[in-house]
């Protein structure tokens, strides 16, 4: 308990949230990577045990910035970050009890610049039942997205997290259509004009629903798993006899000779190994990763590929 209080201390001491430090070099190309961190009540084993293992992994690959979603704790940032010691520039906003913001935390090698959040509270439910209704308007006022500069680089990382539908009917039909909709629009017109942004998130959301020309605005971002498609929240976790989806995506924006797609990855796909030798998964979302090369003219950083 007191390591918790003296992390949580230590991170909330910080100014508006976010943290600054020295320059580095410039870099040839920039990977980030996203991960919901299932921060919600769960089968799963404690979160802290899990941040173990997925910290760990992200601190010794070569992720430049790493998007989570569902930090919605004090003691739930202070633990993973307690396990990023490699990431020293740490992006988010306060939520109404000192939380993150929309459980949205970014966490960088390189230094940050300006740091925004947006809620999605201009998206009200319009169908379903007035429970439901209720529930999604306030659900909403806790979701929005997460914007960060990277200093000197010219880019912009988003980090989001839109409502789940848990209808599991990704028709547009379905009650959760419009909602959905309203909140992807809101997240579209929040994102400022930048040379190369990168979003990422859970948007909770299928690929292969009819929604998807939203997520990608139409064409106007790079999807790079559009091609493989694979499901994103492990089947596991899911009502016996439903069919898994990929719902978390990392999507790039900006000219594309400019700043090509080197190469994209899942992580986390299997579950991991512990010291007693018992098997977890680490959430029950797959993390995803993409590398994408900056503007000529920038100096390679050693180390990054």
């Amino acid at each position: 308990m007191a390591l918790y209080e003296h992390l949580a201390s230590k991170i909330l001491s910080s100014p508006a949230g976010c943290d600054h430090g020295r320059v580095t070099g410039g870099l040839a190309a920039i990977r980030v990577a996203t991960l919901n961190v299932c921060g919600l009540p769960t089968p799963l084993p404690p979160l802290a045990e899990r941040a173990a293992e997925f910290g760990r992994q992200l601190d010794e690959s070569d992720a430049d910035v790493v998007n989570l979603q569902e930090v919605w704790g004090r003691r739930t940032f202070a633990v993973i970050r307690s396990h990023l010691p490699s990431f020293p520039h740490v992006a988010w906003r306060r939520g109404l009890v000192a939380q993150p913001a929309g459980g949205l935390v970014t966490f960088s090698r390189r230094p940050i610049g300006a740091v925004t959040y947006r809620s999605f509270r201009g998206a009200t439910p319009r169908r379903g039942g007035l429970p439901f209704r209720a529930r999604n308007a306030i659900n909403t006022r806790l979701q929005g997205v997460l914007t960060t500069e990277l200093n000197g680089l010219r880019v912009l990382i988003a980090n989001t997290h839109l409502t789940a539908n848990k209808d599991g009917d990704w028709s547009s039909a379905n009650r959760y259509y419009p909602f959905q909709q309203a909140q992807l629009e809101l997240l579209h017109a929040s994102l400022p004009k930048a040379t190369l942004t990168i979003l990422t998130g859970d948007f909770n959301i299928a690929s292969d629903g009819p929604l998807y020309s939203k997520i990608v605005h139409d064409g106007a971002w790079r999807d790079p798993f559009a091609g493989s498609d694979l499901v994103t929240y492990h089947p596991q976790f899911l009502p016996s006899g439903s069919t898994g989806h990929r719902i978390d995506y990392v999507l790039v924006s900006g000219d594309e000779a400019v700043h090509p797609v080197l190469d994209h990855e899942p992580l986390f796909t299997e579950p991991v190994t512990r010291a007693d030798g018992r098997r977890m998964y680490v959430s029950d979302h797959v993390a995803l990763t993409v590398r994408v090369g900056l503007r000529p003219g920038t100096r390679p950083h050693e180390g990054t590929g």
